[in-house]
């Protein structure tokens, strides 16, 4: 749960990596005490409100009020979800109308037509405009000078109005209730979830607490909630259950009793059905994870170590190569895991610069002093990584084609390649067809990568792709195309496998082909 800061507002961004499980996402759900805006920034994923599953993508955005139990998830295909969150107290930064609950204009009407949450899916333009507001409360909740908090108030009204204009209710089978209705139930769910130990807790002792009649309270649980009240509390009692059995050393009975559970019979009987093992199966299976975790596993997930590795990654993307290179040493000196510098610090921070330069958020300035911090980085760890034995993901080789002696391109391809953790083997300008070709074989490497700015050496790349059926290497290797002049209706006709648009999609399809 997070609560208030000192200051009533802070943010972060959010990298989620969570798969989702339907019949285990009750247990992960979280409520905060603060505000919620959450802009999805990358990937797709599930986003679970109480018993609701929202599909969410880039250029999502909710607005979620205090206490509402919910989580995002991916799913599918989908590797991660990159969400920037900003979290502030309505206390703190709501005056006035905008600070009543029972106002239209409550939260700037954001919440409008008695919506649970706010929703909007917001175009790109929108999306730059929102990205611009979060970046100016990022710097001024950082540095603190002279009235930022004037500041940061005029900023987050304008996010607000601006994301309001663009609220729909396009979430569908999402519950609404008034906002006299929303505090009745976030008040059952607070008492549900403090008191949950409670045997003789039960709707009817609720309802009367709340000074609610029992059939109208039922109906509104059941319609706001997305469960029955009875549901709802059986599975916050079998999430606390789930946390004694791995916790404690407590007999199964006495961890069921001290949730709540009266009769031993249904327990047994709701765990079963709900996790789909008896608790003993589920404390030897959890207690199996945690012995196989040694100390390092446990470190890493320590405040601390997590903290280094996201301070890496965020200065990387801010391009300052000497605070990068002096991270990556902290955090060698600390005990942490080359690879895990290098995977989650260092390609984590340059896969979310390509994905800013892929939607325009970023441009070239940008991705060459971040490719520079990585670099800067990336000597440090990689004696490291040799002596840990760790290899890249794949190996590419990269030039611009005979005729052609431009580079900027290729050199930005070949920077967003290594972002991605493979293995570049530059080439040049001026490479002759032969050479791609040689090269590849001497380095074994499982792309070539051409690049041409000139339309009359467009054709030395339909070279590269026959000296490569000469050499007996074209069902071994995967050939892309790029650059200015360069179409997919060009890389069909000539038989290449992959044209892409930029250099971020280039890297993209590059570690697709090698993980093939």
């Amino acid at each position: 749960m997070i609560e208030s800061s000192e200051t009533g507002i802070f943010n972060k961004l959010f990298s989620c990596e969570t798969e989702y499980s339907e019949k285990r996402a009750f247990l992960k759900l979280e409520e905060n005490e603060l505000f919620e805006i959450a802009l999805i920034g990358s990937g797709s994923g599930i986003h679970r409100v109480l018993d609701k599953d929202i599909p969410c993508k880039k250029g999502d955005m909710f607005i979620i009020p205090p206490n509402i139990p919910h989580k995002y998830f991916v799913e599918g295909s989908s590797k991660e979800l990159i969400i920037r969150r900003l979290f502030w107290s309505g206390q703190e930064w709501l005056r006035g109308e905008f600070a009543n609950g029972a106002s239209n204009r409550f939260c700037y009407g954001v919440f409008r037509e008695n919506a649970t949450l706010g929703y909007a899916s917001l175009n790109t333009h929108i999306f730059e405009k929102v990205c611009v507001f979060l970046d100016m409360i990022e710097s001024e909740i950082s540095t603190q000078e002279d009235e930022w908090r004037g500041f940061v108030s005029g900023i987050l009204s304008s996010l607000l109005i601006t994301v309001s204009r663009y609220i729909n209710s396009s979430i569908k089978d999402l519950s609404f209730a008034s906002c006299e209705d929303w505090k009745i139930i976030s008040n059952a769910i607070r008492i549900i979830r403090e008191e949950y130990a409670d045997a003789d807790l039960s709707l009817e002792t609720v309802a009367e607490r709340l000074y609610v009649s029992r059939s109208h309270f039922s109906r509104l649980f059941s319609r706001i909630a997305g469960k029955h009240f009875s549901d709802y509390l059986r599975d916050v009692r079998l999430k606390n259950v789930c946390k004694l059995l791995e916790k404690s050393d407590d007999n199964v009975d006495d961890v069921a009793r001290k949730c709540g559970f009266n009769s031993m019979t249904s327990f047994y009987k709701c765990f079963g059905s709900k996790m789909n093992m008896t608790p003993n199966e589920y404390r030897r299976t959890k207690s199996k994870c945690q012995n196989d975790s040694d100390e390092y596993t446990k470190l890493l997930k320590g405040e601390k170590i997590m903290g280094i590795l996201n301070d890496i990654s965020e200065n990387l993307q801010r391009g300052k190569s000497k605070v990068v290179k002096e991270l990556v040493q902290q955090a060698l000196d600390e005990g942490i895991k080359p690879q895990d510098i290098l995977e989650q610090g260092l390609l984590e921070g340059m896969g979310i610069i390509g994905e800013k330069f892929k939607s325009n958020e970023v441009f070239v300035p940008e991705v060459l002093v971040a490719a520079r911090a990585m670099n800067m980085g990336a000597q440090i760890l990689k004696p490291y990584l040799a002596e840990a034995g760790v290899r890249s993901t794949g190996k590419v080789c990269i030039g611009t084609v005979q005729g052609d002696l431009h580079d900027i391109g290729k050199n930005l391809v070949k920077m967003m390649m290594e972002g991605k953790g493979l293995e570049v083997v530059d080439l040049g300008t001026d490479v002759a067809p032969e050479t791609f070709v040689q090269e590849a074989i001497n380095q074994n490497c499982q792309v070539i990568c051409c690049s041409a700015l000139l339309t009359t050496t467009m054709p030395m790349m339909e070279q590269v792709i026959k000296a490569a059926e000469d050499a007996g290497i074209r069902d071994k290797v995967k050939i892309m195309i790029g650059g200015a002049p360069v179409s997919q209706e060009f890389c069909d006709k000539i038989g290449a496998d992959c044209y892409t648009v930029d250099a971020a999609s280039a890297a993209d399809a590059a570690a697709a082909f090698c993980n093939e």
